[in-house]
């Protein structure tokens, strides 16, 4: 049997044959394709975007009137929560989706004062038009829970940019928040009820809001 004398010159035809058989096997792609079979960036803005879209569909449908809510939460939150089908994002809070068609009677630039009917006289009704706005609530109502996002930042930017969204909207839907007083208004948006037992009548309800609109 024929042997190679030179046992480097066999190792080097070996490695070229290795590495041009590891070419015809290997297939290449571009930067583009790279990045669309990777793991996908998380993007807070688009996140709440998309969690601000179900909102102002699925709560449209659901959203119950607010003195129907406020009564049987003022009654039993528990049995409210289970009627109203509340979020609970944890074990001391539940979230309504409600709706409130009411007279506003204090506007400022931060907030609104309600006068809805069925609401009982003890129990004020605000809702929040700028900085007041708290997303997490909005968040938290949807579902989206801290495993969904990458990490603890990243979980409370999806409610800093639903904040954006939601006095984006109310903006949208009525302009100056402080030249309403006096005017009809109907609200869609999000109630929560922190701790155990039922709230007395005269801790005020606080409507996050999803829209906001002139009218009945």
């Amino acid at each position: 049997m024929q042997r190679f004398a030179n046992p480097r010159a066999f190792g080097a035809v070996f490695l070229v044959a290795l590495l041009v058989a590891m070419v015809l096997n290997t297939k290449f792609v571009t930067p583009k394709e790279l990045a669309s079979i990777g793991p996908q960036s998380f993007d807070p803005e688009q996140t709440a975007a998309e969690l601000f879209e179900v909102a102002g569909t699925e709560f449209a449908d659901r959203a119950a009137p607010l003195p129907e809510v406020v009564t049987a939460i003022q009654a039993d939150p528990k049995a409210a929560a289970e009627k109203y089908q509340a979020a609970n994002p944890n074990a001391d809070t539940l979230v309504f989706a409600v709706t409130a068609t009411g007279t506003v009677t204090e506007a400022t630039a931060g907030s609104l004062r309600l006068k809805v009917d069925g609401v009982p006289e003890e129990t004020t009704v605000l809702v929040p038009v700028t900085t007041a706005i708290n997303g997490t609530v909005l968040r938290d109502s949807l579902g989206f829970k801290f495993a969904d996002a990458p990490g603890q930042s990243d979980f409370q930017f999806v409610g800093d940019e639903l904040k954006k969204l939601m006095q984006a909207a109310v903006t949208e839907g009525v302009g100056d928040p402080a030249a309403l007083k006096g005017k009809q208004i109907t609200v869609l948006g999000v109630t929560s009820v922190v701790g155990e037992g039922p709230p007395p009548k005269a801790k005020p309800v606080s409507i996050q809001p999803v829209s906001v609109k002139e009218g009945a």
